[in-house]
């Protein structure tokens, strides 16, 4: 992967991380909170075996991407649009993992995007349903225990290491995620996490504010295809969010798969994402 600075305007930095070899026709990535691009790792790898040219796209705020006070997720596609136009690229589709969903919807905007694909995706929640969304979408065998009202150490984000993520998530995590963080990925999620924090708090806070407002963006008018990879046992990004999105959105499907989390979906299914993202070319 290479890490490239590219000007975004008013003196703000963009990175991207690409991956493959120059093409017009290429994936861009956006991470979920707590992380960065290289914390998408398992799609990368993914996406390379098929030969697709890859762009993270990294967030205001996170690792050396300039902060963008005030973002809100109709204008995410800005960013996109600087890296398309920097490498020539004239079709893409676009992925967006927990706090990169709300990205990756905002990229359907834009005439070149094809379609998309949601990874735990979040959902706007400001509509008058959402409360029956989570109460009707609970996650599978969790006794109730969700991301709702969770208080972070944000801090201790900052300096967590492989040996630490079970700890951190503790009750967040399904048995599927706890499997995931005790094995041999858990080094590489944490890389992930420091690096896209190293800068300090202010992109992952920027994307709770975001997340949770208005998003600007009229779903229902959007008719691109998009397919929603959700785990039926997400405690951080539950089923209501993806069964939300795909009421919702114009032309949404969920691709809800039995026992996963909001961890192991990526990790377990990403060559089922590329492969569903390259019938959309």
């Amino acid at each position: 992967m290479k890490n490239i600075l590219l000007d975004s305007g008013e003196g703000r930095v963009l990175e991207v991380v690409t991956s493959g070899e120059l093409s017009e026709r290429a994936f861009v990535f956006h991470h979920g909170g707590f992380g960065c691009s290289e914390g998408m790792a398992p799609l990368y790898r993914a996406a390379s075996d098929a030969g697709v040219f890859l762009i993270g796209i990294t967030r205001g705020g996170y690792a050396r991407s300039s902060r963008r006070e005030g973002r809100r997720t109709f204008n995410y596609v800005n960013d996109t649009r600087v890296a398309l136009d920097h490498f020539g690229v004239t079709e893409f589709v676009s992925f967006g993992w927990s706090s990169g969903g709300p990205a990756m919807v905002s990229d359907l905007q834009d005439s070149r995007c094809v379609g998309g694909i949601g990874i735990a995706s979040d959902a706007p929640r400001v509509s008058e349903d959402w409360q029956s969304y989570l109460d009707k979408y609970l996650p599978a065998n969790s006794d109730g225990v969700t991301s709702e009202g969770i208080e972070w150490d944000l801090e201790a984000a900052r300096l967590l290491y492989g040996r630490d993520l079970e700890a951190y998530f503790d009750l967040l995590l399904c048995p599927a995620d706890r499997g995931l963080v005790r094995g041999q990925y858990a080094d590489e999620l944490a890389e992930g996490i420091r690096i896209g924090m190293a800068p300090g708090l202010e992109g992952l806070l920027d994307d709770f504010e975001s997340d949770a407002d208005n998003w600007g963006i009229d779903l229902g008018a959007i008719k691109k295809p998009v397919a929603l990879f959700q785990g039926t046992d997400d405690r951080f990004c539950t089923p209501a969010h993806g069964h939300y999105l795909r009421d919702n959105l114009g032309n949404a499907e969920l691709v809800l798969i039995e026992g996963q989390g909001h961890l192991s979906i990526m990790y377990d299914h990403a060559s089922d994402m590329v492969t569903k993202a390259l019938t959309y070319f």
